[in-house]
C-alpha cells in the first residue's frame, strides 16, 4: 500500500493539503543540492523555476517517488532538465 507523502513546502504553501497526507517530507541537503543543479541549468536556458517547485521535485525524485500535481511548472522541469522526475499532472 502506497503511503501519501506531502512536502512540509506544499504545506506551508497550502496548508488544508496536508489532510491528504500521512507523512510530512522535509527536504535534505540532497534535495537542495538537486533543486541547485536544475535551477543552474534552467537559468542557462532562460527557464528559471521557482525554488519552491524544484524543492518539491527534488524530494520526489531522491525518494523514489511519484510527484502529483496540477502545476504545469513541472511538465516544463522534466522535460528540460530532470528526466528522472515521475510525474503526474492532474
Amino acid at each position: 500500500m502506497k503511503v501519501p507523502r506531502i512536502s512540509i513546502i506544499t504545506v506551508v504553501e497550502y496548508p488544508p493539503a496536508v489532510k491528504y497526507a500521512r507523512v510530512v517530507l522535509y527536504p535534505t541537503r540532497e534535495d537542495y543540492l538537486l533543486a541547485t543543479r536544475w535551477q543552474t541549468k534552467l537559468r542557462k536556458l532562460g527557464s528559471p523555476l521557482p525554488a519552491a517547485d524544484l524543492v518539491i521535485a527534488a524530494q520526489a525524485v531522491n525518494n523514489g517517488l511519484v510527484l502529483v500535481t496540477r502545476d504545469a511548472h513541472f511538465k516544463m522541469l522534466k522535460e528540460k532538465v530532470a528526466k528522472d522526475l515521475s510525474l503526474e499532472i492532474i
